[in-house]
């Protein structure tokens, strides 16, 4: 009987600490499904700027000036670790085109992550399950 209850509780701690994990991994879904909406803003209005000359631009806290860009072709892009390089609109947006495959890989590794969790958590279920009903206890 001992056995069997540390058994359980065993399993109880595991299915915790899984539960937990499908938390992390719905946060990291949240945060790349955030920056995939900000990434489609961003090449919408790279394009709309290069086929009008005009786009909205960010002044900060939800406040946007409609304007005209000088040098539509001299724009610095973040690639990564606050490194900015210097790309014309095309390359921008092929830039973020590659920005959304990777994004897209992350989310479906993300989603296969979940799909074991979820595997796991009906295992342990019915591995608990049997140790309860082998003794008879409900």
């Amino acid at each position: 009987m001992a056995d069997i209850d540390a058994k359980l509780k065993e399993l109880a701690m595991e299915a915790e600490w899984q539960q937990q994990h499908a938390r992390d991994i719905q946060d990291q879904l949240q945060n790349i499904q955030n920056i995939e909406v900000e990434v489609f803003r961003t090449s919408e209005a790279l394009k709309n700027l290069k086929e009008k000359g005009v786009s909205l631009f960010s002044l900060g806290s939800g406040v946007f000036s409609k304007g005209e860009m000088k040098e539509i072709n001299r724009l610095l892009v973040n690639v990564g670790a606050n490194v900015l390089v210097e790309k014309n609109v095309d390359e921008a947006i092929v830039f973020l085109d590659d920005r959304k495959k990777e994004l897209e890989d992350v989310r479906n590794n993300l989603l296969n992550e979940m799909k074991g969790i979820s595997t796991r958590l009906r295992d342990i279920d019915a591995t608990a399950r049997k140790f309860i009903g082998d003794n008879g206890e409900v």
